[in-house]
């Protein structure tokens, strides 16, 4: 039984007769008649009697009109829902990132986005590390990812963003040099607090000052990420933060200073190498770095 089979029963009974029906579908009433025919065959039962000049339905096909209206329904269901996804009228987009990146730039490419694409759910999760993101995108696990990506990756597409740049975060009672931006191999002696090794922020700010001859002091560690500015704002050390953040604790009363060199990162959107079979509408949104 299809679609048409199905379509040109009701239409019979919702007509009478196998002429008028057959004007209403735009078909040749032979060929409606044999389309009913190969129906009966499927079904295994007949469907309609004569009476008079019309057709009378049988018990069987009294039997299957309320099914036969529920598959149309169902079909005309699916092809909605299928087109709502197809023009971005509904469905679900998934993304992964990197906890320093949640408040930006995602939580406004996210802001973005839905303004142009109301009826489309974004689900965000948090990756703790770059190999993470890229595993849950290339897995399949997540549509798209935001990260810290400087090369392309097999099976993966990158679209850049941008950079983003960290900031030195200071408590509120440390002297800090009135320098800006600060050099790096003044923090010989500056005690941090940092998320655990092998965390993005953490290997930035270890490589920066590897790169300077200096081995972090590391006062604090937490994996804790919303917990690293109140912990500087009770002084139990420095941060480096990406800039959104660092002016956030700015707000809150810690001073902030940029460094010499200046310590940035390439920001990028990741998804999976789009191929005829694995083609999915998303949707495109910008962002101005």
């Amino acid at each position: 039984m299809n679609e048409r089979h199905v379509r040109s029963f009701l239409a019979v009974v919702d007509d009478g007769t196998v002429t008028r029906a057959a004007r209403r579908l735009h078909v040749a009433q032979p060929s409606l008649s044999q389309t009913l025919a190969a129906l009966e065959t499927e079904i295994g039962a007949h469907l309609f009697e004569r009476a008079g000049r019309g057709l009378r339905l049988t018990p069987a096909g009294h039997a299957l009109v309320g099914p036969a209206r529920q598959i149309l329904r169902a079909i005309d269901e699916a092809r909605a829902a299928v087109s709502d996804v197809v023009e971005l009228r509904a469905g679900t987009v998934t993304l992964t990132t990197l906890a320093t990146l949640a408040v930006a730039p995602v939580a406004d490419l996210i802001g973005r986005y839905r303004r142009l694409y109301p009826g489309i759910q974004v689900r965000v999760l948090e990756s703790e590390t770059l190999n993470d993101v890229v595993t849950h995108v290339r897995t399949g696990a997540c549509d798209l990812g935001i990260g810290y990506l400087a090369r392309v990756e097999p099976g993966l597409v990158l679209h850049p963003l941008g950079k983003q740049e960290l900031l030195l975060v200071f408590p509120p009672s440390q002297r800090v040099s009135q320098l800006e931006p600060v050099p790096l191999e003044t923090l010989a002696h500056t005690p941090f607090v940092v998320s655990p090794a092998g965390t993005s922020t953490r290997t930035l700010l270890e490589d920066a000052l590897t790169a300077v001859g200096i081995t972090p002091n590391i006062a604090v560690e937490t994996a804790a990420r919303e917990a690293i500015i109140p912990l500087v704002l009770a002084d139990a050390g420095a941060a480096l933060l990406p800039a959104p953040l660092a002016n956030e604790a700015a707000r809150r009363g810690a001073t902030i200073r940029h460094t010499q060199p200046q310590i940035t990162r390439p920001v990028a959107l990741i998804h999976r190498t789009i191929t005829p079979d694995s083609k999915r509408p998303i949707g495109v949104v910008g962002f101005d770095g």
